[in-house]
């Protein structure tokens, strides 16, 4: 797909953007018997950039792809509207770095993302080997912080889309 110079910003989708989010908890040292010995949840973030356009063969679309530095994945996020047709539909894949999608993609789906509500974002997990889990313990976590999860994190709100995301 070629990048449209002046596209037609009204009969393209929405813009998006993404982020990669390492959710974590952090072991509570020398916590008494009865008290917690985990913290709240929390999560460190990396951004992808901000969606652009593309046209191509009477099809309009935004995308983003990217990777981020603390994951070997690329990632390949569309929001495809074709014709005449005010239906989208949103295509996420996570590949490897010999170009094979992760397990559980790609994921194709009616469009999610609107600009208000709760629809105005879309979650990913990201399943994670033991040694990429320790590796992302070691470079992106403080000690005595472990990771719970990994999730793709797309959004079309006003939070996403302003010029301060990632906080």
């Amino acid at each position: 797909m070629l990048r449209a110079l002046g596209a037609d910003e009204s009969s393209s989708p929405l813009p998006f953007a993404a982020e990669v989010r390492y959710h974590f908890r952090e072991q509570i040292r020398n916590a008494k018997p009865g008290e917690k010995k985990f913290s709240a949840p929390s999560f460190e973030r990396e951004a992808l950039p901000v969606s652009h356009i593309a046209v191509s063969a009477g099809s309009t679309a935004r995308i983003v792809e990217s990777s981020v530095a603390h994951l070997p994945y690329r990632f390949a996020i569309k929001i495809n509207r074709s014709g005449a047709s005010a239906s989208e539909i949103l295509e996420v894949n996570i590949l490897d770095h010999a170009g094979k999608s992760l397990v559980g993609f790609p994921q194709t789906m009616p469009n999610p993302l609107t600009k208000t509500g709760d629809t105005s974002r879309k979650e990913f997990e990201i399943r994670v080997s033991k040694s990429l889990k320790k590796k992302i313990e070691k470079t992106v976590l403080a000690k005595d912080q472990f990771l719970t999860r990994v999730e793709l994190v797309i959004g079309a709100d006003d939070d996403f889309l302003s010029a301060k995301f990632p906080k």
